[in-house]
């Protein structure tokens, strides 16, 4: 396909003499393929050929179009060592015939050559008049696609044939570092199995990071779209990972969907451990005094609008050692696509054993607005930058009324959780999960919750009486755990050990009670007792075992008396 390459594509020609270069196969199939004219001198509807292969940099003004800037078809080229890519397609022409279309092409800096200037940017196809480059189409577009591309077309489910695009990415490259630091990275080409396992880790991380709303399902079996990860033909099974490593800010989205008419089944919400609290928040914004006509219009005779809905989460934050979504934090996208924006902190929160999430998408009616206020990087909403006064009011009052619901929800959180009046300790246990061990090489503290002891006034050494405790673990099924204690009290005394049991909230503990924990005494490998209260030998190895209805993040407390 690259033929006559000049010397400026030096990087291109020394990639394609590797005997083992890499490339990155990227396919969609049910969409339409790259239809409308091939040549770039010609304009039409469809306009997907032109726009996607010779049109870079340019806008697009479709209000549905997930890309507005353009800026995004150069991302390919910017991944690939030699700045080249491949473009196979299957599409309809005009006439309704189904049609193969294959293009090559490079894009390098601007360049001087026999005192002309090039742009640097390059094709490789059927040449039609004197330097007019069209795709190859037809017969012999199918057959290159077939020898170059793994994933060939065929018919689509119901027997009709199967239309989409194939892009080739020749010799990626990838930021690395051997110590795994973020801050030695360095950009480097593909060139070993070590490096193409952290190239599918980054992809499998961003897809999840920015595409994990397109894999969340409607309904049962409607999912917007069906994203696959393959290594040699081997799928890594992306999707599931997405939806796991994601899964609160995915139940949040289904609410918000539900709110918006948009969720088909209620079965489709991933099941939540550890949820404390949730709610649905509508945007809304009241009509102004004094406006433009722009902003009237968007009231009519209403005085107030919906322009989004907030859903937000607060739930017990469990430690993990895979990758996993941002916390804190509340995820903002667009309507229609989908297409994750920022994932905006909102307010500072200390840490905790409780985190929150949130997911905020406008209405589809009033997308358009925020579209409006991207930057062509379509990482934030900025209202100042919109060009229309409605669009710069929308999106400024929402951010304003999504940040005070968000601290809100999180004020009163923790406000409930100051008073048992208002919040139930058992609702509050049974969310929590995780296990927070104490006592382990800790001074003893006559106020200390973790252990204590009593003594007579008239204390003696023999009367004297401590708790060390040995080990500590969450059982298997983190719904409880097991402390090991040694009662310390002179030889042959009995001890009297109570131990208090609290779950970890944000900003303290509450006591559970018995119809909330279940407490058991072991001795030896026997059962000694039950309840909070047991009597052992001092120096006697007693295990506790505590169980839960729930997995739960505990504190336990103990005291010890000597009665005999």
């Amino acid at each position: 396909m690259f033929t006559d390459l000049p010397d400026s594509l030096s990087d291109l020609a020394d990639s394609l003499r590797l005997p083992n270069v890499h490339a990155i196969e990227i396919y969609d199939r049910g969409t339409v393929g790259l239809n409308g004219p091939f040549r770039a001198s010609e304009f039409g509807t469809p306009n997907n050929f032109t726009s996607f292969v010779f049109d870079i940099g340019t806008t697009k003004s479709s209000a549905e179009a997930g890309g507005t800037f353009g800026f995004g078809k150069t991302a390919s080229f910017e991944v690939s060592n030699a700045h080249s890519v491949v473009y196979w397609s299957r599409c309809r022409t005009a006439d309704g015939e189904i049609e193969h279309r294959f293009i090559a092409s490079s894009l390098h800096e601007p360049y001087v050559h026999e005192g002309a200037r090039y742009t640097g940017a390059h094709w490789w196809g059927a040449l039609e008049g004197d330097d007019d480059v069209v795709p190859i189409r037809g017969a012999a577009a199918q057959e290159l696609g077939e020898s170059v591309f793994r994933t060939h077309f065929g018919d689509a489910d119901d027997g009709d044939p199967e239309t989409g695009t194939s892009i080739l990415i020749i010799d990626p490259v990838i930021a690395y570092s051997a110590e795994d630091d973020d801050d030695s990275r360095e950009r480097v080409p593909v060139r070993s199995a070590e490096h193409a396992q952290a190239l599918l880790q980054q992809v499998t991380d961003a897809l999840a990071h920015s595409a994990w709303p397109k894999v969340v399902p409607w309904g049962e079996d409607d999912v917007p779209m069906l994203v696959g990860l393959y290594e040699n033909r081997r799928d890594r099974d992306v999707q599931t990972t997405m939806l796991e490593q994601y899964r609160v800010f995915v139940s949040a989205l289904a609410e918000v969907r539900g709110a918006q008419g948009q969720q088909q089944e209620e079965d489709v919400l991933p099941e939540l451990d550890g949820v404390v609290r949730r709610k649905t928040l509508p945007i809304v914004l009241g009509r102004p005094r004094s406006s433009t006509s722009s902003v009237v219009s968007l009231f009519g005779a209403n005085q107030r609008i919906v322009v989004g809905h907030l859903h937000l989460i607060e739930s017990v934050r469990v430690p993990s050692e895979v990758a996993a979504a941002p916390a804190d934090v509340l995820c903002l996208m667009r309507s229609e696509t989908e297409l994750v924006v920022r994932y905006d902190s909102v307010v500072e929160t200390e840490e905790s054993h409780l985190q929150w999430h949130g997911v905020f998408k406008p209405t589809p009616e009033f997308d358009r607005y925020f579209r409006d206020a991207e930057p062509p990087t379509h990482d934030r909403w900025t209202p100042e930058s919109a060009d229309d006064e409605a669009s710069r009011y929308v999106v400024k009052k929402a951010l304003e009324h999504l940040r005070t619901k968000t601290r809100a929800f999180l004020s009163e959180s923790r406000a409930q959780e100051e008073s048992t009046n208002h919040r139930s300790v058992r609702n509050v246990a049974m969310a929590l999960r995780g296990f927070v061990p104490y006592g382990i090489d800790e001074p003893s503290v006559d106020d200390s919750p973790r252990r204590r002891s009593r003594r007579n006034p008239s204390t003696a050494s023999e009367s004297r009486t401590d708790i060390e405790i040995i080990d500590a673990q969450a059982l298997p099924d983190g719904r409880g755990q097991m402390i090991e204690l040694l009662p310390v009290a002179a030889e042959g005394r009995t001890i009297e050990v109570s131990a208090s049991v609290y779950a970890i909230t944000t900003d303290g503990r509450l006591p559970l009670g018995d119809d909330e924990v279940s407490i058991r005494w072991r001795v030896d490998g026997s059962d000694i007792g039950s309840g909070s209260r047991c009597e052992v030998r001092a120096g006697a190895s007693v295990r506790l075992h505590l169980y839960t209805r729930s997995a739960a993040a505990l504190e336990v407390g103990f005291e010890s008396e000597v009665l005999t």
